[in-house]
């Protein structure tokens, strides 16, 4: 192995027709100074054998006057080199073959989540994919670990740092009388009358500065808090600060559309340096995953138009954004935050959630506009297949029911190249199955075991499948309007479970206006919920085989307890309620759900009706067999072999 160190939110881009201009735009190099040979552990992988780990920094430059980057906010007042272009780096991962002859030819390019670094699901690895990551989030501290870019700052045009308003918001959760709040950029005085702190128990109390409540600078991006009484901790603090030296965050999507374009369609740099996927043949295809934070990105980047290269070509054949939801992310905006997703208790006051939501093309009554994320690749017939997944924490926190909806609630029909699933029972990024055990944290209701990653794995690789061999991935199954699946919160009938507080929260949707801090408020959009059966589990959706015979009931909500902002929606860590283990524990309870004595005959019965489940799954397409095949063989093991 060898390794060598080296004015308020402004508003996104709008949409523009685009035009052929001369490459504007490029990876001038790519420098790999990590080479890893083997790679994870030596392990061999299917057919395809044993992997090496190559990682290096790309460098870039843009044509700021070139019509697809004209909409990257202050790239006009970012410096510029010789050339009159605007230049960047960023971290670039690979894992590939050792030998290249047993490529499949495809890259599988992973969103990194706030830098991850990291090789992916072995199934990719036994599939033969080069598995890549490049670095789009550009207000991350690069290291020898992430895998961040390196963006330029804008500045005026004399020379003098640009000042801004900018707004941070801290929820502590915890009742500690002090706290430390970091901020996003540094602040452009520290003058504490140019500054403003205020609290709110909730997302509508009102903003109040009470007299116990006592703030300073500590240095130029942190504060001390001087936290006041009768405010639990799961109060919202909000600071709004004149914050200076911006980062050009849009060039985060430049980054990560010409490193994949390099890899796809370039046999070396301009200095010579070969790619190191050009062997034994360029890349034929690249789908790329986004999980969370990344497949807003991906939903963003998609509407912003990164999936065209500066000559015209397709980036990602396929793109997969899992629990997303419906919104896109805080990036092209001047004092950008990529990081924030707003939930229902929490960054309701940034941008990156407002219409449009569905990858259709809509006219939005609140607002009047029309618009859809695949406007411009339309334009440039560069719109990727897509698969869009989400847990059911998403309907709750994601307003994911406007993917399949328009703003009033309306049905709507998916585009020919779009698939929607729902994966119901699930918290936010999935648990780690049924069996294992898990804690309240700061919810009233156990979190949610239910996992999520064996079916997204399965859709992803029906996508690639539809990519590669134009095979149809598995209809959609999403609830909507039309089959009754989606209905108001208000209306829905969760069942009256002792001890459980079932409120109908979830995360509303205003159209705002961010000309001020903070923005203001307008109408509301339509956001429904998906309805349950009569142990509350979701009835639409795909099921886990261990929702579709289940040990209790999994949601996608949960509320705060006491002490924490109580009612309110606990992030996205859904809910787990045991069913009672005898029929007369159950009545003893006053629990209207059957026991689980009352529903399986014996632990052996159960795995059978797992098993079956399971296999079902198996012939849609929506869970591999070797996953499958764990899934019935940790029941057994856990149920009956004990």
């Amino acid at each position: 192995m060898t390794t060598r160190h080296a004015v308020p939110f402004l508003t996104a881009a709008i949409c523009l027709p685009l035009f052929a201009v001369e490459v504007a735009g490029q990876i001038t190099r790519l420098d790999i100074d990590v080479v890893e040979s083997p790679a994870l552990d030596g392990t061999s992988f299917g057919d395809v054998g044993r992997y090496e780990r190559l990682r290096g920094t790309a460098f870039g430059e843009v044509d700021p006057a070139d019509p697809r980057h004209r909409d990257i906010v202050n790239i006009d007042r970012a410096p510029r080199n010789a050339r009159g272009r605007v230049e960047y780096s960023t971290t670039v991962e690979i894992y590939r073959p050792i030998d290249m002859a047993r490529w499949n030819r495809a890259i599988y390019h992973t969103v990194p989540n706030r830098g991850g670094a990291g090789a992916g699901d072995r199934v990719l690895l036994d599939m033969g994919f080069a598995l890549v990551r490049v670095g789009w989030q550009g207000d991350l501290v690069p290291n020898d670990r992430n895998v961040v870019p390196t963006l330029p700052v804008a500045r005026n045009a004399d020379g003098t740092p640009i000042v801004g308003p900018a707004l941070e918001e801290f929820i502590f959760n915890d009742d500690d009388p002090v706290s430390q709040g970091r901020l996003s950029y540094p602040t452009a005085t520290l003058e504490p009358s140019r500054a403003t702190l205020t609290v709110r128990r909730n997302l509508t109390s009102p903003r109040v500065t009470p007299a116990d409540l006592r703030w300073r600078f500590t240095n130029p991006t942190e504060i001390r808090i001087e936290r006041p009484a009768g405010f639990d901790g799961g109060a919202i603090y909000e600071f709004v600060y004149e914050a200076k030296d911006p980062v050009v965050m849009g060039l985060g999507f430049v980054a990560m559309r010409d490193a994949i374009s390099f890899l796809r369609y370039r046999e070396a740099d301009d200095v010579g340096n070969a790619n190191p996927l050009a062997s034994p043949g360029l890349a034929s295809v690249a789908i790329s995953f986004g999980n969370s934070q990344s497949g807003r990105y991906q939903r963003d980047m998609l509407y912003q138009g990164f999936n065209e290269d500066v000559q015209g070509r397709i980036v990602f054949d396929g793109i997969h954004p899992h629990i997303a939801g419906s919104r896109k992310t805080f990036t092209n905006y001047q004092f950008s935050q990529p990081g924030r997703w707003q939930k229902q208790h929490e960054d309701h006051f940034y941008p990156g959630d407002q219409f449009p939501f569905t990858y259709a093309t809509l006219t939005d009554p609140i607002t009047g506009r029309t618009d859809g994320l695949q406007v411009r690749c339309s334009r440039t017939n560069t719109c990727p297949k897509i698969i869009h997944t989400d847990g059911e924490a998403e309907v709750y926190q994601g307003r994911s029911s406007l993917i399949v909806t328009d703003p009033v609630g309306g049905h709507i029909e998916l585009p020919d190249n779009v698939r929607a699933y729902i994966i119901a029972g699930t918290r936010h990024g999935g648990g780690r199955g049924v069996f294992t055990e898990t804690d309240r944290g700061i919810c009233q209701n156990l979190n949610s075991p239910m996992p999520i990653s064996e079916i997204q794995t399965a859709l992803t690789v029906a996508l690639y499948d539809w990519v590669v061999a134009g095979t149809p991935p598995p209809a959609s199954r999403f609830p909507t309007v039309e089959n009754g699946g989606l209905v108001p919160a208000s209306s829905l009938s969760f069942p009256h479970i002792p001890g459980v507080m079932f409120s109908g929260s979830y995360n509303p949707l205003e159209a705002r206006d961010f000309s001020s801090i903070p923005p203001t408020s307008g109408d509301a959009y339509t956001v429904l919920v998906g309805r349950v059966d009569a142990d509350g589990n979701m009835v639409d959706g795909i099921k886990h085989p261990h929702l579709a015979v289940p040990l209790g009931t999994y949601t996608g909500w949960n509320l705060r307890r006491e002490g924490f902002g109580s009612g309110g929606q606990c992030a996205g860590s859904g809910s787990y309620i045991p069913f009672a283990s005898t029929r007369a524990e159950r009545e003893a309870s006053g629990d209207p759900r059957l026991s689980i004595e009352e529903r399986y005959a014996s632990p052996q019965m159960y795995v059978y009706a797992v098993a079956g489940k399971a296999g079902a799954l198996v012939n849609e397409r929506l869970l591999l067999p070797t996953d499958a095949e764990e899934i019935i063989e940790e029941t057994e093991e856990t149920l009956v072999r004990r």
